[in-house]
């Protein structure tokens, strides 16, 4: 019994680390200016099939970034889209495209016109609109 307990809590912390890293993706409204050196990878998209907000669903957003090794997430729209009967309700939907950033010193996903899904989710601002 203890040990079922040791290996389900182990299981949980190794996917709390996991949830917490993809937090520190970077998203950007559009895409960084000329002087940011980046690779697009992929494209994803996350929906909420109900009711909610855009900061429930980020954190799927992230992950998902994260399997695929990028670091970063441009052309980010994170808005309420009209559901299947649209006179009844809207839901959340995040999209935009996987990337690889590649800084350069001195840079950060800030100084580049971004923000961390973490800050998007603390403060419920597109990434551009948060004042630092």
């Amino acid at each position: 019994m203890i040990k079922k307990s040791l290996i389900g809590l182990s299981i949980l912390a190794s996917t709390t680390v996991i949830a917490d890293d993809s937090l520190d993706i970077c998203l950007i409204t559009g895409e960084p200016s000329s002087d940011v050196s980046f690779e697009k990878i992929h494209k994803i998209k996350y929906g909420k099939g109900t009711y909610g907000s855009v900061s429930d669903i980020l954190p799927h957003l992230a992950r998902k970034a994260n399997a695929v090794n990028a670091n970063a997430v441009v052309n980010y729209v994170g808005s309420q889209r009209f559901g299947f009967f649209p006179w009844r309700f809207v839901r959340p939907v995040v999209r935009g495209e996987a990337a690889k950033l590649y800084l350069r010193d001195g840079q950060t996903c800030a100084s580049i016109g971004g923000a961390t899904v973490r800050e998007v989710i603390q403060t419920n601002l597109e990434p551009h609109l948060i004042q630092r």
